[in-house]
């Protein structure tokens, strides 16, 4: 019993001293990349109850651009990539107090660069503030992953909408 004891206790300081020592990085102030998104479809699937109910499936897909054109016609800048995602309604109508009925949804976003094999993989809860399925407010979400040039670099992505179907992408990521 005394064995388990210190084995128990050794295991104990050694996970606060690996803890305590390990090294502190920060979030970029500035975004360390924006895109822009032109949404090419959004389909919401009513799987549950008829309406916005709790299970209701949202996918979409979107061009990535580099720049959002002047004109905001898609052609007028080339794609970089494309991204892509879907989130699944948790909480609908949920009552916050505040005299609106507001609507949470699960999501997972990807954003993957055409040039590489380069991804970011975006998820989180976010407050929808309409019924439609589209996204109408400024969303911040972790990034909990990616590949290539993003590799073991988390961070934060904030999703604007832009109109015209377009969306700007700030990511800031741990140095």
């Amino acid at each position: 019993m005394k064995i388990l004891a210190q084995t128990i206790t050794t295991l104990l300081v050694a996970a606060t001293v690996g803890c305590a020592t390990t090294t502190s990085r920060t979030l970029s102030t500035e975004p360390t990349l924006t895109v822009y998104c032109h949404e090419g479809e959004l389909s919401r699937c009513d799987l549950a109850d008829s309406g916005p109910s709790q299970g209701d499936l949202t996918t979409w897909w979107a061009d990535v651009h580099a720049d959002l054109p002047e004109s905001r016609n898609p052609d007028d800048s080339p794609r970089i990539g494309i991204a892509s995602g879907f989130n699944i309604t948790t909480s609908p109508k949920h009552d916050l107090g505040d005299g609106q009925l507001h609507e949470f949804r699960a999501s997972n976003f990807n954003l993957r660069w055409l040039d590489s094999e380069d991804q970011i993989v975006v998820c989180g809860l976010h407050d929808y503030a309409n019924e439609g399925g589209q996204l109408i407010n400024a969303c911040r979400r972790p990034v909990i992953g990616g590949s290539g040039r993003f590799l073991d670099r988390p961070g934060v992505a904030t999703v604007t909408p832009e109109g015209d179907d377009w969306f700007r992408v700030d990511v800031f990521l741990l140095d």
